[in-house]
């Protein structure tokens, strides 16, 4: 049976996360407690071990800002089929089934900024309220990632 990975609570403040990196690709073989993905907080990097061992399947794409239990991927055993759920055709667009597995994601455009920068659910929603790109704001916190003051600080920039 397929081994769900979801988006880890890191405790009672932590609503959300963002996929920073998925540590080993799609389609490898991993071992239980082996690093497979990297999340960001609003305070922490930490990374996800495998559940079991098996072959690893991604869902959430790198960049992808995930609630505590959001699915992220599954681990399967060798041959074993991706669950089949339909994801439901009613209610409000942004609901939608987070056990549905997605089929390979057409290749974007380039970005001209290179890949999605680190930074905070919070500045991410700043950044995408006020239409900030967040590649031209350079980050101050732990290893140069974007906080709320990063995009505050480029806000008040673009009013003068």
């Amino acid at each position: 049976m397929p081994q769900r990975i979801v988006m880890p609570s890191m405790g009672m403040y932590t609503e959300e996360g963002v996929l920073t990196a998925w540590l080993r690709p799609a389609g490898a073989r991993v071992e239980m407690g082996e690093a497979i993905a990297e999340i960001t907080t609003e305070k922490v990097t930490f990374e996800v071990p495998s559940p079991i061992a098996g072959i690893l399947h991604h869902v959430a794409e790198v960049g992808a800002s995930l609630q505590v239990e959001a699915l992220m991927g599954y681990i399967l055993a060798e041959g074993e089929a991706l669950p089949h759920i339909v994801e439901p055709e009613v209610g409000p667009p942004h609901v939608r089934s987070d056990d549905a597995p997605r089929a390979p994601a057409a290749p974007e455009a380039p970005r001209p900024g290179g890949p999605p920068p680190r930074a905070s659910p919070a500045a991410r929603r700043l950044a995408a309220q006020h239409g900030i790109d967040l590649h031209l704001v350079k980050g101050s916190g732990p290893g140069g990632r974007i906080v709320e003051a990063d995009v505050l600080a480029k806000v008040s920039q673009q009013r003068t």
